[in-house]
């Protein structure tokens, strides 16, 4: 008998399987319940809350279903393909995550109680981090690895601690001796994404704050502490990321700096199914040529990304995410007058990742324009700068306007 329902719940979820590739669906959770082989309503949503209240409900998708009907379900949780089924007359839920290779059934006195210890197992056990994992690398909406995700911004952070930062109009010139001051940082970033062949645009709104500390001797060597707060909108699910930086900017000559740095970073979605943490450690040079009427700055780095467990609210686990990623840009500064003396900036970066374990994102590209006061590290007591950043990736471009205030 448990071989006979066994094989029933095989060829279920085979056909179910089979249904799967016809969900018109272009966000990351569907779920259609077919019923006595009435096709039901495709729930297509952004958030994973959606799909486990519909798991208890499969009428909100399909008015046939009774608790005692035979079903499938073909859908989708976090971009990986799902299929569930119920035998007629049976509480036995089989489940198969179809790009994982992992099934398999849960049994309950009723079929509340099977759907419900399946939803514990996608929340409490290694699944949920070997979907995240899948995610990152086949997903452009990854919290972790996609627009707006943890690791990008956190590697824009270690980089922006070196490039961003490094002096201009009088780089080269020897200590004058005079005062100087620490600075505190305030920022606010706003980005917009599209992702092409999805239905959900990216947001992004970020607060990076820090605060430097400038050498009495050499201003030029700075130790500088981060904070970003960050909030990621995808369609209607949100997503919040924060983390905790240092880095020391240590002069090798006038024009060279090395920039060694260390981050732990935290990312939580109970809409996205995600909560993690990313430990980083990067390096970055910086080398400044000093012109007649500008100067070019050269930064280039690399930099190691790897997840941790983290337990938030009902979600726990490890996506088992390593990246190497390698940062290279560079930037021309001039000075310019409208009214009083500013500085424009105009910048080509370029960011990859190595190896063979790289994300779906796994290279993209950012034309910047800023404009503001100088920010020498000779003399600048406070500086403010504005400006607006374009980005092509794999299917996805974006647009990120920030303004900052270092006083």
């Amino acid at each position: 008998m448990k071989l006979f329902k066994f094989s029933v719940g095989a060829l279920m979820l085979a056909s179910a399987a089979a249904a799967s590739a016809d969900v018109s669906c272009n966000k990351s959770y569907a779920f259609r319940a077919d019923v006595n082989n009435t096709v039901g309503h495709t729930i297509c949503d952004s958030s994973a809350e959606t799909f486990l209240d519909t798991l208890s409900n499969f009428k909100a998708s399909n008015l046939n279903y009774t608790d005692i009907s035979q079903a499938t379900v073909a859908g989708r949780f976090s971009d990986v393909s799902l299929n569930l089924a119920y035998s007629a007359n049976s509480t036995t839920l089989h489940y198969n995550f179809v790009e994982l290779g992992e099934s398999g059934s849960f049994t309950g006195a009723t079929r509340k109680e099977s759907e419900d210890q399946f939803e514990d197992f996608i929340k409490k056990k290694g699944i949920i981090g070997r979907i995240m994992n899948y995610e990152a690398k086949h997903s452009p909406t990854s919290p972790i690895t996609g627009a707006g995700g943890m690791i990008p911004m956190t590697i824009a952070a270690d980089f922006g601690a070196s490039f961003n930062q490094s002096p201009t109009s009088g780089a080269g010139a020897a200590a004058s001796g005079s005062a100087n001051n620490n600075l505190i940082g305030a920022s606010i970033n706003y980005g917009s994404y599209k992702v092409s062949g999805r239905g959900d645009d990216i947001t992004t709104t970020s607060i990076p704050l820090s605060y430097t500390i400038r050498n009495g001797i050499d201003p030029r060597r700075q130790l500088n502490i981060s904070v970003p707060i960050t909030l990621v909108q995808v369609g209607d699910a949100k997503t919040a990321h924060a983390g905790l930086g240092v880095s020391y900017r240590l002069p090798m000559s006038d024009q060279w700096t090395l920039t060694p740095g260390v981050r732990y970073s935290v990312v939580a979605s109970a809409d996205r199914a995600t909560v993690a943490s990313v430990y980083s450690a990067s390096l970055a040079s910086t080398y400044v040529i000093p012109l007649n009427s500008f100067d070019v700055t050269i930064g280039n780095m690399v930099g190691y990304y790897t997840t941790g467990k983290i337990s938030a609210g009902d979600y726990s686990f490890n996506p088992d995410i390593k990246n190497i990623a390698v940062r290279n840009g560079v930037m021309l500064s001039q000075p310019v007058n409208i009214g009083r003396k500013l500085t424009a900036e105009y910048s080509l970066i370029d960011t990859r990742y190595l190896g063979s374990d790289k994300p779906f994102l796994d290279n993209y590209q950012e034309i910047g324009i800023t404009l503001g006061t100088n920010k020498s590290a000779m003399d600048a007591r406070s500086f403010v700068r504005g400006g607006l950043t374009f980005m092509q990736g794999p299917k996805t471009s974006g647009v990120t306007a920030n303004l900052g205030y270092w006083f």
